[in-house]
């Protein structure tokens, strides 16, 4: 617990799936991330919560989750085993009050453990352009991969009969 702002970071449960669900739809809206990509999220938080290679943290204040945090594991023949912190979010209202850094840590802690090469995180176009934000991660020992990442949606696959 923090003396000015009392919260604290555990591990989410599967029970807390219904209010993870409300908050990274909220992040999610807020970062213009697509419908289809809000439309998923308890589907996808579902997996998250329940697998080996991935993991969520919950930032709890007053008995609500005021912020949260995603992580998941690769492995690539680059640096073998890495992580890379999927989401985060901190309700508006609790941000600045070192919660963000809380889950930032529980992650690093939880790729430490799992023996990770290093933790990742990709800042979307619309992050990038909030003041500061690049410069927060940089705080916390971060820097720029100069790296831009691309991607193509794979078609859904046909049940075989």
């Amino acid at each position: 617990m923090s003396g000015r702002s009392a919260f604290r970071v555990r591990p989410a449960r599967r029970s807390d799936a219904a209010p993870l669900t409300r908050l990274f739809r909220r992040f999610y809206r807020e970062e213009r991330f697509s419908r289809a990509a809000i439309a998923t999220v308890p589907h996808t938080l579902e997996g998250v919560l329940r697998r080996r290679d991935t993991a969520a943290f919950v930032a709890e204040a007053t008995g609500s989750i005021v912020g949260a945090a995603t992580l998941s594991t690769a492995y690539g023949l680059e640096v073998g085993l890495y992580a890379e912190i999927e989401d985060i979010y901190v309700l508006p209202e609790w941000r600045r009050r070192g919660v963000a850094s809380a889950l930032v840590e529980a992650g690093l802690a939880w790729a430490r453990a799992r023996g990770c090469h290093d933790v990742e995180i990709v800042l979307t176009p619309h992050a990038r352009a909030k003041s500061g934000l690049a410069a927060w991660y940089a705080k916390r020992g971060f820097e720029s991969s100069g790296r831009v990442i691309w991607y193509r949606d794979l078609p859904k696959r046909k049940r075989r009969r």
